[in-house]
This record gives structure tokens, sequence and C-alpha cells, in this order.
């Protein structure tokens, strides 16, 4: 579930594939989880068939930005001393990666159902399913909504860049010049999901599918400055350019098994979902983008009616940048507590594509009332900035959603 989308400079056909996961709050605080966390507004990101597992009504708003930098923070220290070595900035600018991506992911999403009603649960055959409550059998009651599933309805726009650092002009011990190209697109996505639940005495399969309208801008453009001995400012000039919007859809489906277990509110949840099974293509300037499928496996288990633990995993490498040279493959757990005033929400992540080059980034978020929520996503590998420890990977959204 990668947060960062990089762009094709060079190359002359790109194969990219974007973020999975980072839409909303919710799961953003539990280790970027969320295919089958039913407790959760934004199902049509992460699986459509969460809409009728919980077909309530749902609304949530999220904005976000995040920022993830590779090399570029021990440069930035060593500018920051009295004595610039020249020399040494110069070869490590020219001897590794040097990179800061940057990402912003906001959405808003309404779920929209029917009036609702207790009715008792049956099995395949019609007759009602009971329980015992103390100590007499009672039917199981089930929230039903209309007869035509759960409809949601979203908006994302999303702006991923990259940018690259590399040193050219070295002149003696003393200064040399710094290059930077930065590639990166605006995205726009509508999507429209529908979700359709069968209950059986063996638990609960819900499916679900999600179109989306799919609107591209490109964008890139260069940096350069120089690096003296003299002094510690890096004077930038900034071209930048933009292409046309290019537009196309995308098709995800969704798949989620729910369990529920004799103790009151205890279920687990397993879910799966295909996103742009379709492969959308964009035209960005001379460039084709392509948007490659994904696919996620989740799990979930809520109990004693507040709290759920997730675990998510990519089941397929996600490409990035020239030609798929890029890849992450993201896996994540979580915890959650949902009362009724108040949310608390923890969890972990890494990229196992990348051999967890980030380490470990722990997560968090708490919503109050419903209508404000403020969740972090922080690497627990940093770099020294005038004594103070940076994470390399760091990502803050606010927003807000509740279930009616």
């Amino acid at each position: 579930m990668k947060k960062f989308l990089f762009g094709c400079a060079v190359a002359s056909q790109c194969l990219w594939a974007l973020p999975f996961g980072g839409m909303g709050n919710t799961s953003a605080g539990m280790g970027g989880t969320g295919v089958a966390l039913t407790k959760s507004a934004w199902g049509i990101y992460y699986n459509p068939a969460l809409l009728a597992a919980d077909n309530r009504g749902k609304f949530g708003y999220s904005i976000g930005l995040g920022v993830e930098q590779r090399g570029l923070g021990e440069l930035l220290s060593a500018t920051q001393s009295e004595n610039i070595d020249v020399n040494q900035l110069y070869n490590q600018l020219n001897g590794g990666t040097n990179s800061l991506a940057i990402n912003s992911q906001n959405g808003l999403v309404i779920q929209i159902t029917g009036g609702g009603h207790d009715v008792p649960k049956v099995d395949e055959e019609g007759n009602t399913i009971t329980e015992e409550k103390d100590g007499k059998q009672v039917p199981v009651m089930i929230d039903k909504r209309n007869p035509y599933g759960a409809f949601t309805i979203a908006t994302f726009a999303s702006v991923y860049a990259l940018t690259d650092i590399t040193a050219s002009g070295l002149n003696g011990s003393s200064s040399f010049n710094a290059n930077g190209n930065f590639d990166g697109i605006g995205l726009l996505e509508v999507p429209v999901g529908w979700g359709w639940r069968f209950e059986t005495a063996g638990g609960d399969v819900s499916i679900g599918a999600a179109i989306k309208y799919m609107g591209v801008i490109g964008i890139g453009g260069s940096i350069k400055g120089n690096v003296s001995n003299q002094t510690t400012n890096l004077e930038t000039t900034i071209n930048g350019s933009f292409n046309s919007l290019s537009n196309w859809f995308g098709i995800d489906l969704g798949l989620l098994y729910a369990y529920k277990f004799n103790n009151e509110g205890h279920q687990l949840n397993v879910g799966l979902v295909a996103k742009n099974i379709n492969v959308p293509t964009f035209d960005v300037g001379t460039k084709k983008l392509k948007v490659l499928p994904q696919v996620r496996l989740g799990l979930s288990y809520e109990f004693a009616k507040y709290f759920a633990l997730t675990f998510d995993a990519d089941l397929t490498q996600n490409n990035f940048l020239y030609d798929n040279k890029i890849v992450s493959q993201m896996i994540g757990a979580g915890f959650l507590m949902d009362f009724k005033y108040i949310d608390l929400r923890f969890g972990v992540m890494g990229d196992a594509g990348n051999k967890f080059e980030q380490s470990a980034i722990l997560t968090g978020g708490i919503n109050l009332l419903g209508f404000l929520d403020v969740a972090v996503q922080a690497s627990m590998k940093m770099f020294d900035l005038k004594s103070y420890k940076i994470p390399n990977y760091l990502v803050l959204k606010v927003g807000g959603s509740f279930t009616f």
C-alpha cells in the first residue's frame, strides 16, 4: 500500500501503479489496513464489498499531506554546518538515491441507504436463526436496509510528485551545481460503488463493485542551484509544466466473508479486493501511463462491540517508475477502539517489497464526535537536523467521519 507515486522523466513508455491505500483517516491510523474493516466510511476505496457488510449511512472527509525522503536528510544536515565539505556532498549526491516524494490525498465519501429496521436472520431454508440470551432462545436480529443493496459515491483528489537531485560541474573543492528533476501527477477519481450481502448459516458473504471516472494531469519540471563552501544557502531556479487532462475509467471488485461467533459482538472478517482490473491507461504528454491491477488481502476481528484488530497485506507488488524498476509491497496491522463519542486507533506498517527500508512505520489517530479526526504516520528511521530527530516518512491527515 505504497503512499507515493513516482513520475516518468525519461522513459518513452511508463508503467505506473497508483498508491493502494492512504485515503481517509480511519485506516491511516491503523497501519493502513482497511480491506476487511467494516467500521469505516471509506469502504468504497479499500473494498467495495464493505458497502454491503455494513450498509448503514456513512459520511467521511479527509485532507492529507505526506513526505518521504531518501538521502536528502543527510545532505540537509550537512549544509547546516559552518564549514561545508563540498567534495563530500558532491560524492554523496552522485553515489546513491537522493529524493523527496510528496503526496496529498484528499477525499469526500457518502454512503446512501434506505430506511433501516431489524428483522430476524434466517438460514438457507428460511428458518429463523436463534441464539441463547438469559437462558432463552431468541431470534438473531439483523439490520435490514433497502432491497437493492448499498450505494456509495465519493470524490478523491490527489497529487503525487518526486524530486531527484544530482550534482555536476565540480569546481575544485569550492562549489558545484545541484540539478533536480521533479515529476508527478494530479489525479481526480469519482467512484460510484454498490454492494450486496448474502446471508447464510455459515456466515455472510458480501460482494461489491465500483466504477470510477479517472482524470490525470502530468506535472514536470526542473530545479537548479549552486552549493559553495562559502555559504549554506542553496539558491534555486524552478521551471514547471503541466500536461492536458487525460480521462479514463477504472473498475474495482471486492469480496468479504463475515462469520459471527456466538459471543455477542464477536465477528471475523476476511476480505479480498482487486483494484483497477481493466488497466486504466492515460496519455500524459508524450508518454503512456498505465495503472496496473493491485490485489490485497485483509483480515479483521471485531469483538466486545467497541474493538477491532486488523491485518492487511499486498498480494501483488506495486510497480513504480521507469519500467517497474521500483516496487513496493505493504503490510500492516491495526487496533481500533470505537466508542460512542471518541475513537482511538493505533497501528504499524512497513514495505516488505523494499526490505523495510524505512523500518517500521508507526500510526495513530483519534476521532472526536465524528467531525474532528486526526491521523499521523511516522517512520522509526529518522535523520538528524540541528539536534532534532525527523522521521524519513511522515504523513498527517485531518478530517472526520460518522455513521447514521
